[in-house]
């Protein structure tokens, strides 16, 4: 038997490697999963905002709202000064980081109904 052989050295340095791979893997999958749920908060926040400056009511809103963002969210509506600003709050749970609060905000104004 030799000493100098590397036969089933990538192996065992491949071994090594595997779990950092895994975990830069599993990493970026956690943070597009993130930056999905980022732009579903957004769009919930922004079909809210239409919805209210149409003249919906809130339960409307808030339907459309729930439809887009899911039912985990938090909704904070507020009317005044002719616009109609509407948050959209979730936490998610990342594995490697932990918790995180992701928000969306959207402002419009609100349509006359001067007839």
């Amino acid at each position: 038997m030799k000493f100098n052989d590397e036969t089933g050295s990538s192996t065992a340095e491949f071994a090594v490697l595997l779990p950092a791979v895994v975990l830069m893997l599993s990493l970026l999958l956690c943070l597009g999963v993130l930056g999905i749920q980022q732009i579903q908060v957004q769009q919930a926040a922004g079909a809210m905002a239409r919805e209210l400056a149409r003249g919906e009511d809130g339960s409307t809103a808030r339907a459309s709202g729930e439809r887009l963002a899911g039912n985990k969210a938090s909704f904070t509506v507020s009317n005044g000064g002719g616009f109609s600003k509407v948050t959209v709050r979730k936490a998610m749970q990342i594995p490697i980081v932990g918790n995180v609060q992701i928000h969306g905000e959207a402002s419009v104004a609100m349509e006359r109904s001067d007839k």
